[in-house]
């Protein structure tokens, strides 16, 4: 055998690899959408992944590891999970950022509460999600067009307006308010976004 050959029968085998690992990862993250981490089972991840158990093993030593691999993978394809960009906040379309968070709120609910318990809880999954949130917001923020960067507070400003956007999506999720209620909320969210993001005067 050639060392060509040798090369493309590694190359074959990694990619084969990748694939089963992601299979692995995207049934986890099913799973715990629906079921959250704590009800699932790495045998129901297996399952819904289309392989046996010990396969599963061989990618994660426990539980816990395919929980940290399955968050950071979605971290790092969170974009195309909630169909939205930077590009759309950068844009000022803040009520289809909102359309999205909404859908994430309540589709993966489950998740999304386990989730919040978690990173108070557990240290690595804390470290995952604080290095994830900060990465998201520097590449945002250097995004943004300059005369928003330049503006006072400019940092604070994207900070405070994702908390509004969270802060909105719990109320929606949580059904906290009427629909009068919930309607006005929303709209005042996305002016006060749209007067700390883009208002040409400094002082809010």
């Amino acid at each position: 055998m050639g060392i060509t050959q040798r090369r493309t029968d590694k190359e074959i085998i990694q990619k084969r690899a990748i694939k089963t690992r992601e299979k692995l990862l995207l049934a986890a993250l099913e799973l715990y959408m629906e079921k959250g981490y704590h009800n699932t089972t790495v045998d129901e991840i297996a399952k819904g992944a289309g392989l046996s158990t010990g396969i599963a093993y061989r990618y994660f030593k426990n539980k816990k590891e395919l929980l940290l691999a399955a968050l950071s993978f979605s971290f790092e394809n969170i974009k195309d999970i909630a169909g939205v960009s930077e590009e759309d906040f950068i844009a000022d379309d803040i009520s289809s950022i909102l359309t999205a968070f909404e859908r994430i709120h309540t589709e993966y609910r489950a998740f999304h509460e386990e989730l919040e318990g978690l990173r108070h809880s557990d240290e690595d999954v804390r470290v995952i999600y604080a290095d994830f949130t900060g990465k998201a917001l520097s590449e945002l923020y250097d995004k943004l067009p300059e005369k928003i960067r330049e503006k006072s507070h400019s940092w604070e400003r994207l900070n405070i307006s994702i908390g509004l956007m969270e802060n909105y999506c719990h109320a929606y999720m949580d059904n906290r308010l009427n629909e009068k209620g919930l309607k006005y909320m929303r709209e005042e969210t996305i002016r006060i976004i749209e007067k700390l993001m883009w208002e040409n005067k400094d002082d809010f």
